[in-house]
């Protein structure tokens, strides 16, 4: 037992399970005195008279008898439950223990401590779900601070350049010409754009909670896109290659011509002019329908392949930047479709990368 912080006694969750068990076995011990002592003290005198012994004796002597070994089986009964109990009941709550001291940790900040998973039931599975629980909070936490960081580079360069620029004709060091005004007027732009970003994700965010799907035929959505997007590849004299396979999923319509409206983009960002792409798709396997976008070019560093759908990570920030990219359309592509129940992926190699996402049709 310990105190709390209130000053009341604390009775810890492995005396509770120990005098649970042993009220159980003393009730049960109770409940066979009293059966003894009533039901069958009565058939013993029935024995007896019936066979004309003197009872009074004997029945004394049963009872007795009984009692004795009664609280022999008692003691011993007690003995066995409680070191078994105190013992079990420690091992059980050994992974418990442990998550509160995680806990502790993770409100410090600390998301390096894992849960020792020692058993292969309940509360084994309660210590896996903890550290999964653990591992995503730590992946968010890494993801924030790259978020943080990534918005803090892109605002401090185009208000470098802004503060740069004002001081200077402050200073009478640079006259304001049309050329003056228009490098100004391209860093705000570069700036709103990115207001707009965070204020695309905050709407992907709210948009995710009311979904409405419905069964829609992808590859009709498909072309239909790809009318009103042929202009922008003819103008850059990108030769778009497409293979659509019939195909039908569930889906909330909106958000899939947003996906693919993002990765339609991104190809016509990152594919030299007179480049190649292709857009494919076709049924993946367990039932999914894969979609996937292919492009030339320089293709993605291995080093950044792997976060290429996290917010604002760009590996080549000076060209993304030159292109107006604020880094976030993969990352809306990865929320959407992850929310679909689909998943994302990305291939690359110089001079080609492949980016796909599939769908539970």
């Amino acid at each position: 037992m310990q105190k709390s912080k209130k000053g009341k006694v604390r009775i810890g969750l492995i005396a509770k399970l120990v005098a649970i068990n042993l009220l159980g076995v003393g009730t049960v011990i109770l409940l066979v005195w009293q059966v003894i002592d009533h039901f069958a003290a009565d058939y013993f005198m029935g024995l007896m008279k019936e066979y004309k012994i003197d009872p009074k004796v004997l029945n004394e002597m049963f009872l007795h008898t009984t009692h004795q070994f009664l609280i022999l089986s008692m003691a011993l009964g007690l003995g066995v439950v409680t070191f078994l109990s105190f013992f079990m009941t420690r091992k059980v709550l050994r992974s418990l223990t442990q998550m509160i001291v995680v806990t502790e940790k993770l409100s410090a900040g600390n998301y390096s401590e894992r849960v020792n998973v020692t058993t292969d039931d309940e509360v084994g599975d309660l210590g896996k779900a903890f550290n999964q629980m653990v591992e995503s909070l730590e992946k968010i936490e890494s993801m924030r601070k790259d978020l943080v960081a990534n918005v803090a580079h892109e605002l401090r360069t185009p208000l470098n350049n802004l503060r740069g620029q004002l001081e200077a004709i402050q200073d009478g060091l640079m006259i304001p010409t049309p050329e003056t005004v228009n490098s100004l007027h391209e860093e705000v732009l570069r700036l709103v754009r990115l207001v707009e970003a965070l204020h695309r994700l905050s709407q992907i965010d709210a948009e995710m909670q009311v979904m409405k799907k419905e069964r829609i035929e992808l590859h009709f959505l498909i072309q239909n896109l790809l009318k009103t997007e042929q202009r922008h590849f003819d103008q850059k004299e990108i030769r778009l290659k497409v293979n659509l396979a019939a195909s039908s999923v569930t889906a909330d319509p909106d958000q899939v011509i947003r996906v693919i409206q993002n990765l339609l983009q991104n190809v016509l960002q990152y594919t030299p002019h007179g480049g190649e792409a292709a857009l494919n798709l076709d049924l993946a396997m367990n039932g999914q329908v894969k979609v996937s976008l292919t492009n030339s070019g320089e293709g993605i560093r291995k080093e950044d392949l792997p976060r290429i759908f996290e917010r604002f990570y760009r590996g080549e920030k000076s060209r993304s930047r030159e292109s107006g990219g604020a880094g976030i359309g993969l990352a809306i592509v990865k929320q959407i479709v992850e929310a679909h129940g689909g998943s994302v992926g990305a291939r690359s190699r110089p001079g080609e990368t492949t980016i796909w996402f599939t769908l539970p049709s």
